[in-house]
């Protein structure tokens, strides 16, 4: 059967009225009905069972019903949704209650004109490759049996009590939460049991004597013309809040809410590279538990001068959190992440999660009693500053393969101004440099676009190495 779908690392994302329509929605759906018949989980996962969720994109809640009424065609007990919910309430659902698995519909922080469609696990995380082949091999197929059923649900409330279960409930803080008019919005405090209000009208701290106050957190499916990434371009309307009230910290938010962004008390955004090192460090030395540390290929060494410190096994995965989540199945890892502000826990579950991650960074600051950008920078007097940037650059795929070339031949290594340590291969080509910085180069296989990362003890270098970089890659 001819169609236009095509699966990435993490489900199927497409233009919502030309690729991603209700009819595509009903064949990919019935495609996972059928993939998921073949799928071999534990005896106690009930195998004709599965959750579906939706976020607050345009028509999300009625592709929702529509993949429900696809699985239960199927046969398949379908436990629904019956408001907007994060990803990782899905891939918790499936987990807590042993279901075979769930489908999510959403595209992340993709801009307002996707929507999409992933599928998690009964481990409670996303989906392996093996899966997705499976599912792009079946479509056009349909297995229709009897059985099947939908129950609407609040899965929500599950998913929160299991996050306050993460806390001590000792907080004393003012937090900014931005959702960017996404699926996260109001759960900081639901989870902290505090008041929840508008920036016109705050009031005395209750419950656990934290104070959230959210911005963007309203239905709006543009987005408000922004893309739902927490990114520093993206936060503008974060970082004039933080600047124009009294906050210890904003947790920023994207679509579906697995991702964080940070933003200290100053308004200044804090890389998910610190955010990472700062949470293994609270974790081991000041909440003394125990377990291995996950990073990226293009995450900052600074995670692994922290892993090292505290005589943590560090582990470096290719680029992409299912890499991270395949660790947490094997291993006992207590923190995976990535520099997309993806991090996750893998004794909570092996999927990133930007709640329970942006609320653990508000427990270290209130635990520490003092300004985030003064955790920040005393973690920067113990293991050094390092400084890290990318580009994503679009030229000819041909071009980017002539550059990668280049690099792995050895033809560049005395183009940056830094001698060459040498050269790994793991997920593109990166150069070590001897001052412990470091280059990677990255091209895409389907996309004409090359991503180029650099890390550097000098914020001047990573620009010049950048800008090298580029100019390399146009005489390639």
């Amino acid at each position: 059967m001819s169609h236009s779908i095509t699966f990435g690392t993490d489900g199927w994302r497409a233009v919502i009225a030309e690729t991603f329509t209700f009819d595509n929605v009903r064949l990919v759906s019935d495609a996972i009905a059928v993939a998921a018949r073949s799928l071999n989980p534990p005896s106690d996962i009930d195998r004709n069972a599965l959750a579906v969720g939706f976020d607050r994109r345009f028509l999300s809640r009625e592709f929702a019903n529509a993949v429900a009424e696809s699985l239960r065609g199927a046969g398949y007990r379908v436990v629904l949704s019956d408001r907007a919910t994060p990803s990782q309430t899905i891939s918790f659902t499936a987990r807590h209650r042993k279901l075979l698995g769930g489908v999510m519909v959403t595209a992340s922080h993709n801009p307002a004109k996707y929507n999409g469609l992933k599928f998690k696990a009964w481990y409670g995380g996303s989906a392996l490759p093996e899966m997705y082949d499976a599912i792009a091999s079946s479509l056009g197929e349909r297995n229709a049996r009897d059985g099947g059923a939908i129950a609407e649900e609040n899965i929500l409330d599950d998913y929160i009590a299991a996050i306050r279960a993460q806390f001590d409930g000792k907080h004393r803080l003012r937090i900014l939460h931005d959702p960017i008019y996404g699926a996260a919005s109001g759960i900081p405090s639901r989870v902290l049991q505090c008041g929840d209000r508008c920036l016109s009208d705050r009031g005395a701290a209750e419950g656990s004597g934290t104070h959230v106050d959210t911005i963007r957190g309203e239905v709006n499916p543009s987005f408000g013309g922004v893309n739902p990434e927490p990114i520093p371009e993206n936060l503008g309307a974060a970082r004039d809040a933080m600047r124009s009230g009294n906050y210890d910290l904003a947790i920023c938010n994207d679509g579906d809410a697995d991702r964080l962004g940070i933003l200290d008390e100053r308004g200044d955004f804090v890389s998910p590279h610190k955010i990472i090192s700062l949470l293994a460090l609270y974790l081991v030395r000041e909440k003394k538990r125990a377990g291995e540390i996950v990073k990226t290929f293009s995450t900052s060494r600074l995670v692994e001068k922290v892993a090292r410190a505290l005589g943590a096994t560090l582990h470096e995965t290719a680029i992409g959190f299912k890499y991270v989540a395949d660790l947490m199945l094997a291993r006992d890892v207590l923190l995976g992440g990535e520099e997309s502000g993806g991090i996750g826990f893998g004794r909570f579950m092996p999927e990133r999660d930007g709640i329970l991650s942006g609320l653990l960074v508000a427990e270290a600051v209130a635990h520490y009693g003092k300004p985030l950008s003064r955790v920040i920078e005393e973690m920067e007097q113990e293991f050094g500053t390092l400084h890290y940037d990318r580009r994503d650059v679009h030229r000819p795929m041909e071009q980017c393969a002539r550059l990668i070339e280049r690099v792995r031949s050895g033809e560049l290594d005395d183009r940056f101004g830094v001698p060459l340590a040498n050269r790994e291969e793991k997920d593109g080509v990166k150069m070590n440099f001897t001052d412990g910085g470091w280059l990677l180069f990255r091209k895409s296989g389907t996309e004409p676009i090359i991503r180029i990362y650099c890390e550097s003890p000098d914020a001047a270098r990573v620009q010049s190495m950048l800008d090298r970089a580029v100019a390399e890659l146009d005489a390639s």
